[in-house]
């Protein structure tokens, strides 16, 4: 199935009696916290989507191959739509609300004590290997507790599309043009980079609740033990297997 037959059946399950009854049961506390919370996913693949268009322009100046820098072109359109789905489920479960996305920084950012070259390439890591595996992990997570089935589309494509930018990072990770003293680099960098991922992920202290995480709400408690499993479980692991030790 393409990614716009699979958005138009998204489309279609979000105007279905299910969805409709599901948010017509919210009460107004619920409904304003599922309303928050997608409209901060939004902003939240908004910045991810800059990040993409900064790790592009990283790897041009790096010569990485094609079939490389092709995975961070594709990840930023990808990502615009995520944006667009996640305003439209906000807008879905409150019109009475305003719903836009806004930007959490609009500089890329740079590791302490890294050159140009460094930060060029631990960007592309930081996004690949630790933040979008780690994206990986939660909506897996995620998807065993979503009841409502337009959700379910929804997060099941975000997911299938979150491993394909995931490999972006691995990609760069295993290229052979990286030289044994970027790996050593790059591996002096594993702890800020894990440190970082933690707090992004873990900005915003969510409670869990089993109606809202059946509509796709991601509460603290499971994205904690979806960071543990992906740094623990992949990332570690896959970077030592890439040499980066």
């Amino acid at each position: 199935m393409t990614a716009d037959v699979a958005y138009r059946e998204i489309d279609d399950a979000f105007s279905a009696a299910e969805t409709n009854a599901a948010l017509a049961d919210l009460t107004e506390e619920r409904r304003a916290a599922l309303h928050e919370y997608w409209l901060a996913r939004a902003d939240g693949e908004l910045t991810t989507a800059l990040a993409f268009e900064f790790m592009l322009d990283d790897l041009v100046q790096e010569s990485v191959p094609s079939s490389v820098s092709e995975l961070a072109r594709n990840a930023i359109g990808e990502e615009h739509r995520h944006v667009d789905y996640c305003l439209a489920w906000a807008r879905r479960v409150d019109p009475s609300r305003p719903a836009e996305a806004h930007f959490h920084g609009t500089r890329p950012h740079g590791f302490d004590g890294a050159s140009d070259h460094d930060n060029r390439l631990l960007r592309t890591v930081f996004g690949g290997c630790f933040s979008e595996t780690i994206a990986v992990h939660v909506l897996r997570a995620s998807h065993l507790r979503i009841q409502v089935e337009s959700v379910r589309r929804l997060n099941q494509q975000h997911l299938k599309e979150e491993v394909l930018h995931a490999r972006l990072g691995w990609a760069l990770a295993g290229w052979d043009g990286l030289t044994p003293r970027d790996r050593s680099m790059i591996a002096t960098y594993v702890p800020e980079m894990a440190r970082l991922a933690r707090d992004l992920w873990l900005s915003t202290s969510r409670t869990g609740d089993a109606i809202l995480d059946g509509l796709g709400y991601l509460p603290s408690d499971l994205v904690r033990v979806a960071c543990d499993e992906a740094l623990d479980g992949a990332t570690f692991p896959g970077l030592d297997a890439c040499g980066i030790r």
